[in-house]
């Protein structure tokens, strides 16, 4: 599958399922989402606005990942985040995602690679390293992992397993 097809694939509504573990604690939690996935080509507005923040160019891009998301942590606060993603090509399989959370400025840039149809992301932050990857199982169920270490080693640990629900209303 190639990178943009995997991108436009992600579009659609999701049910999330996550358990994140916080191994320094030692303890767990379980949460829900509701996502919202609209892919956005490269030609789109927040594209363009968002390559342009970080003087890259859009016609660089294999366009973006409009996400809503709607979040409870069992037992504790819901929360709503709009976030737009877009991919950033180096050439077929690696390349760069810019992060941009409910309008604000960038907040991160990532790298990611694309290799046996999972998609790896790393960010690298303030002595934090993330490790985030997406894969399919079908067409209507996904999984997402993600990692964060920092210079003494791993601090958290994630998984989803998300369904597809049907196709984002306009």
């Amino acid at each position: 599958m190639q990178n943009v097809n995997f991108f436009k694939k992600q579009g659609g509504r999701w049910f999330s399922q996550r358990t994140t573990h916080y191994l320094k604690a030692g303890e767990s939690k379980a949460g829900k989402s509701d996502l919202e996935v609209t892919y956005v080509d490269a030609n789109a507005d927040g594209v363009v606005k968002l390559c342009g923040a970080v003087n890259c160019s859009a016609a660089d891009s294999l366009g973006g990942l409009l996400i809503t998301q709607k979040s409870t942590i069992l037992g504790g606060q819901s929360r709503e985040q709009s976030t737009l993603l877009v991919a950033i090509a180096t050439d077929e399989n690696t390349g760069k995602l810019l992060r941009q959370t409910d309008g604000q400025p960038v907040s991160h840039t990532s790298q990611y690679r694309f290799e046996n149809e999972v998609l790896t992301i790393t960010t690298e932050t303030d002595g934090l390293r993330a490790e985030e990857r997406w894969w399919f199982i079908t067409d209507k169920l996904r999984m997402r992992t993600n990692v964060l270490s920092d210079e003494a080693g791993q601090v958290m640990a994630s998984f989803c397993s998300e369904i597809r629900m049907g196709d984002v209303k306009s």
